[in-house]
């Protein structure tokens, strides 16, 4: 792992703490001490094993020989055991040192053994380095000394080796990079890291992260990796990391990176070498050669940055992963063979944090000392995005003013879009465009319409987009129902609105296409309200269902000339655009009637019902099918009854009431019904109905009544 300022800086005090610690142990022993009673049985067994990897020896070690091999932890606990023979001063100064001693301990492991670091490491170690120097600075020089070349070249420790006394890593082997977070600390997304850990541990074998550029695909995988390293349950053997990246961001350009690889064969064979050394990776086939690696040892292969490499070699070598072994890639682009894990920005909170931290780290004071509010109205301006952010933290230390910054960041979204857009299919990219034009939440129905696509279609371009964070999906919104909606992110508009502007002759066709799209809705509207209990009639509930009525009302068109498959085909285009839309459903089963498939009509209508349970009409027809077709009186009957709770209740709907009482031989109800309808001012055609039926009922009901009383009458 390469070295960060921060863990180089943690290193040197903590490597000065410890060279203090042991002074002092020196200082209050003499070689007369037994080794063995001083550092306790433990503690000398560790000590010894630690020594004889350096100087292999039989002879009996010396205090002073062991005592450089202690590590913080040991070096403290020795000088409690001593502690009549310290300085007041020094016992002092280690009180104050006692409170702090875990959490340092935990600071100089993940320093020892290449663990990312916290966000509060440095400051701890530091705030302790100057409460043990100011209270006692002969018994802490090499602090003393370290804290003062700190404060006149902190770029000195850029010069060190961390190099401290430690036991094996127990871990399994990796060649994991330094995280970028390793200065800051990692923020937000922890339940990504943990979806992704607990993928990796399961039955998964490739897992994607996926995210335009900048969002943090790298650092999350980091993360997940580094925590996946030190988890007990791990069963690797070894974690590996190869990198695709081929530019950098800076204040003034997006730079190429030298020698970055360009093929998934580069990748492959990078991958080879970082398995079996510098003689592997050569062979003419390094696809082969890393799944032989694969197969005999149990591998996290960690594949980054792969949207400059995808290609079919990349598929086919995910197919044919052996088993034990994983792969976790990120990139802008899904593969479509994996568990995505899709990135969304920071929180406004954790990117306050952020930008905070890296001003910190960076000794940025013209963002050091900035208002919460004016922090936060900064992070709202670059979209949660952390590249951004320290781009941004970047350009201010550089002695740009944040405004231009925030207003001109062309270069931040070259970086974090470009590569993204080159890999869209075009019918994607229409997509983007009928978004660009046609702004705000959309579902996949008016996006279909707006671009002239299938289900199909519209389907498989929203899913390319959403894999590459230019499309966000969201819940429903006023207007949509229950139906789900895509909208641009910002990031993803910004960038379009700068470097791909809609031709002119494209946006007017979007607009007329919406503009028809509205009037045909407002027709249907005013249909729906006018007659709402006709089978013919389509229930609009909002704009989000135009575009699928609009299909319906083709379906219906179909029906009319009797062409009953197309009328179903239509149907069915609109339950796969708006699975949650129930007219699609109901508009089947009336056809389905028509056919005389009962059995098909009633599971389309159980559908419908199911998706829209209160809809007054709905219970109304489905009513009527179940009463007409005699296939369930009683549920019927139930249903129109429902429907008749509904305000302005059509004497129709009592009518059919009226029929279901008939049919299960209620006389008495089917009499109270069909006089309930009359009072509701039918029309002449209603009222003949209620009155005829209403009269059957009524000579039913005298004919079963006289019957009874003879029945009575014969009785002895």
């Amino acid at each position: 792992m390469s070295s960060t300022a921060t863990r180089l800086t943690s290193f040197a005090l903590i490597a000065a703490i410890e060279q203090d610690l042991r002074s002092s142990i020196l200082s209050a022993v003499d070689e007369s001490d037994d080794a063995l009673e001083l550092l306790k049985a433990e503690r000398y067994e560790k000590t010894q094993q630690r020594r004889s990897r350096d100087v292999p020896s039989s002879a009996s070690p010396t205090v002073s020989s062991l005592v450089t091999y202690l590590d913080f932890a040991d070096s403290y606990e020795v000088l409690k055991g001593l502690k009549s023979r310290l300085p007041d001063e020094l016992q002092r100064s280690l009180a104050l040192f006692a409170p702090y001693l875990g959490r340092i301990t935990q600071i100089r492991n993940r320093v020892a053994h290449t663990r990312p670091m916290e966000i509060d490491d440095l400051a701890t170690v530091y705030d302790v380095a100057k409460d043990i120097c100011a209270e006692s600075r002969d018994g802490w020089p090499a602090v003393c000394e370290t804290l003062r070349r700190l404060e006149r070249d902190p770029a000195y420790v850029l010069g060190l080796t961390i190099s401290l006394v430690s036991d094996p890593d127990e871990a399994p082997l990796h060649n994991l990079p330094a995280p970028e977070f390793d200065e800051t600390g990692f923020f937000g997304r922890r339940k990504e890291v943990d979806r992704i850990k607990k993928a990796i541990k399961g039955a998964y074998p490739v897992v994607s992260i996926l995210g335009d550029g900048g969002i943090g695909k790298t650092s999350v995988a980091l993360k997940a990796a580094y925590e996946l390293l030190d988890d007990p349950n791990n069963k690797f053997d070894a974690l590996v990391w190869v990198t695709a990246k081929a530019t950098i961001l800076t204040v003034n350009e997006i730079q190429r990176i030298s020698g970055a690889i360009e093929s998934s064969l580069g990748l492959f064979a990078s991958a080879a070498e970082q398995l079996g050394g510098e003689r592997a990776g050569k062979s003419d086939d390094p696809i082969d050669e890393v799944l032989s690696y694969l197969e005999h040892f149990r591998v996290l292969l960690i594949l980054d940055n792969l949207e400059t490499v995808l290609d079919q070699r990349l598929r086919e070598f995910l197919l044919d992963l052996p088993m034990g072994s994983k792969v976790i890639i990120t990139s802008r682009i899904g593969l479509g063979i994996e568990n995505p894990v899709s990135l969304d920005p920071l929180s406004d909170d954790d990117s306050a944090r952020l930008l905070r931290a890296v001003a910190r780290v960076r000794d940025v004071k013209a963002l050091q000392g900035l208002t919460a509010p004016a922090v936060n109205q900064m992070v709202k301006s670059m979209k949660g995005h952390p590249a951004y952010i320290r781009w941004f933290v970047a350009g201010v230390q550089a002695g740009k003013r944040p405004e231009e910054l925030l207003h001109n960041n062309d270069l931040v979204l070259d970086f974090c879009m470009s590569n993204v857009y080159e890999y869209l299919s075009d019918e994607a990219k229409s997509v983007l465009r009928s978004m660009q034009v046609l702004p705000g939440r959309r579902s996949q129905a008016e996006l279909a319409f707006f671009n002239d696509y299938s289900a199909n279609a519209i389907q498989s371009s929203l899913l390319e987009l959403m894999t590459t964070n230019f499309v966000q999906m969201q819940g429903a919104s006023a207007g949509h129902t229950s139906e789900t909606t895509y909208e641009l992110t910002d990031f993803g508009k910004q960038y379009l609105d700068k470097r791909h502007t809609v031709k002119s002759i494209e946006r007017q066709l979007f607009e007329n296409r919406s503009k028809q799209l509205t009037a045909l809705g407002v027709t249907l509207q005013a249909e729906s309200t006018a007659s709402p209990y006709d089978p013919k009639t389509i229930d609009i509930r909002g704009s989000g269902d135009f575009s699928v009525a609009r299909l319906l009302r083709e379906s219906l068109r179909h029906y009319e000339r009797g062409q009953f498959d197309s009328a179903l085909l239509s149907c069915r285009e609109g339950q796969l655009l708006a699975p949650g839309y129930h007219e699609s459903w109901r508009i089947e089963a009336f056809i389905q009637t028509a056919r005389r498939d009962t059995l098909s009509a009633r599971a389309a209508y159980e559908r419908a019902h199911e998706l829209e349970p209160n809809s007054a009409t709905l219970n109304y027809l489905y009513g009527s099918f179940l009463v007409d077709e005699g296939m369930d009186l009683d549920l019927g009957l139930n249903l129109l009854q429902k429907a008749a709770h509904a305000d302005q209740v059509p004497p129709a709907v009592i009518i059919q009431i009226a029929w279901a009482h008939i049919q299960l031989q209620d006389y008495d109800s089917a009499i109270a019904s069909a006089s309930h309808a009359l009072t509701l001012r039918p029309t002449n055609a209603d009222g003949s109905v209620a009155l005829v039926m209403g009269l059957r009922a009524a000579e039913v009901w005298g004919t079963a009544k006289l019957v009874n009383q003879l029945k009575a009458w014969k009785q002895p």
